[in-house]
């Protein structure tokens, strides 16, 4: 009985690892990509590569997506193909991150 039911646990197993080798994984999203959408799209023009140019009002992309809770779904006011948004916001995170930080140290003085 218990040898029944191992071969039926391995058999299953096996047909399970069969069945998700049949579908191909997605394409790796690469910051790098996210680089050349933030230029291609003429983000970098108003805002640097990097997003840290001053605006007119004297805020940089950055610190705006940093204070949004949703910065990805920030991006989606001018980013609107889903992928291209990501990985803009791939390659924009740990900016994102560094400001937010920066902004906090300034906060806690």
């Amino acid at each position: 009985m218990k040898s029944a039911f191992l071969l039926s646990a391995i058999a299953i197993l096996l047909l399970g690892q069969a069945a998700v080798s049949q579908y191909p994984a997605p394409p790796a999203l690469d910051p790098g990509e996210g680089k050349k959408v933030f230029a291609s799209a003429g983000c970098a023009k108003c805002h640097d590569a990097d997003g840290s140019r001053k605006l007119p009002d004297g805020t940089t992309l950055l610190a705006r997506l940093a204070k949004n809770k949703d910065p990805e779904t920030r991006l989606a006011t001018r980013l609107k193909n889903e992928q291209e948004r990501h990985q803009v916001f791939l390659y924009l995170q740990p900016r994102i991150d560094r400001e937010r930080a920066s902004e906090a140290g300034k906060a806690g003085r």
